[in-house]
């Protein structure tokens, strides 16, 4: 069971580490410009994250058909 899930979970555990790496990086100038050196990385995680949600749920459809 958990082996179906597997790449569902990695894909959502890479989108979280993208979205803490962006913001962990994110400064402010001394003029107060905000500086986000790792911006793309913002797009990458929802992608990594919504494509995790769709494998999973894919997957959990799938089972439940299966069983009828």
């Amino acid at each position: 069971m958990m082996k179906k899930y597997l790449l569902a979970i990695v894909l959502i555990s890479l989108g979280a580490t993208c979205l803490f790496i962006h913001g962990a990086t994110s400064k402010m100038d001394g003029t107060g410009l905000l500086i986000e050196p790792y911006f793309f990385l913002v797009p990458i995680s929802y992608l990594l994250f919504f494509s995790g949600i769709g494998i999973s749920l894919f997957g959990f459809i799938t089972s439940r058909l299966k069983k009828q």
